[in-house]
């Protein structure tokens, strides 16, 4: 396989968004920092169950204390008072031999918008140019789930999706896709809903989706009543090596790719300013290099490559040659017949 390490951000990553459709939007590019067994959400201060790829703050470790992202040295993405952490499963493949191989990483992608609003007693729509809040600090979220293997059609499943890009079309599922593509795009949109409370719970739910509206954008429930920014991570793979695409699968052994899922742990060095972004960025003509800009000042660093400040310890992940089975260990569950949306 192609040198894993050498990674590449696509020239589309590094266009700046700016408002489309009346909806705000911003977005930023971003190198790998670290591919580990790490997940300071799901299992902090473990090792994790499954390989996940990282981008983001260098403070990135197992054990990471609620205010330890916006104290990182330096970030991997094109604004650099973002020291977040943000990361989904590695997609790997499975060869003739039965053996595994990590597929090579091509960028990433974190786009910012404005798309839902705080609930209200009778409201059913969101108000013409309602500002959410940005993430409080600290504020850590996960969206989807590695278990699943079905689709159930929820404003949670919905919320994670592939593009298959090939030189002519670009198909979009749920599931990973059931034909050959030059490039996979794999996408992960996170709750816009917040309790108003608490930064993390143990079971991860003082985050929601919208009540009335859709996964991307509506009205927040009561029991979630204030909206935040939207996250939505764009993971681009070199998928044009395989056309067996029916062997591709997730590094917790999913073969369906209903389990995608991401996590966010918020470390922005400056909430404020961040909150600012919408006003000084994307409107009257300014963009991110925009001297105005509340989030770079004017200067855009564009997507970095750092090394993560704690290293984890060595572990074989794929990465330059194949291993037997899926870091874990994981073992392929699913079917590929199941790939149907």
């Amino acid at each position: 396989m192609k040198n894993f390490h050498t990674l590449h951000v696509l020239s589309l990553l590094a266009t700046i968004g700016t408002f489309v459709n009346g909806q705000g939007e911003f977005t930023l590019a971003c190198n790998a920092l670290t591919i580990q067994r790490g997940d300071p959400i799901i299992s902090p201060g473990a090792i994790s169950n499954h390989t996940h790829i990282v981008i983001g703050g260098t403070a990135f470790n197992r054990s990471m204390s609620q205010d330890a992202a916006p104290n990182a040295l330096a970030t991997t993405c094109s604004a650099a008072i973002d020291r977040s952490n943000y990361w989904q499963p590695l997609l790997y493949h499975m060869q003739s031999d039965g053996q595994f191989e990590a597929v090579e990483f091509q960028g990433n992608a974190v786009y910012y918008l404005q798309r839902a609003c705080d609930y209200a007693d009778n409201r059913t729509s969101c108000p013409t140019g309602f500002m959410p809040q940005a993430p409080p600090a600290g504020l850590r979220m996960i969206s989807g789930s590695p278990l699943l293997r079905n689709y159930t059609d929820t404003f949670a499943q919905r919320a994670q999706s592939h593009m298959c890009l090939t030189d002519s079309t670009s198909v979009y599922t749920n599931s990973l896709p059931t034909q050959a593509c030059l490039r996979l795009r794999s996408q992960v949109f996170f709750p816009s809903c917040w309790d108003g409370k608490n930064l993390d719970t143990p079971d991860h739910t003082h985050v929601s989706f919208p009540a009335i509206g859709d996964y991307n954008g509506g009205v927040c429930p009561s029991t979630h009543p204030v909206a935040i920014f939207s996250i939505f991570l764009e993971f681009f793979y070199d998928t044009s090596p395989y056309t067996d695409w029916e062997n591709l699968v997730y590094a917790m052994g999913d073969i369906t790719g209903y389990g995608l899922h991401g996590d966010f742990l918020n470390g922005w060095t400056d909430i404020d300013a961040l909150q600012n972004a919408f006003d000084t960025c994307g409107s009257n003509g300014y963009s991110l290099s925009s001297p105005g800009c509340s989030i770079t000042n004017g200067t855009v660093q564009g997507a970095q490559t750092q090394q993560v400040q704690i290293q984890p310890p060595y572990e074989d992940l794929g990465l330059n040659k194949s291993v037997p089975v899926l870091p874990g260990p994981n073992y392929v569950t699913g079917s590929v017949a199941d790939r149907t949306v």
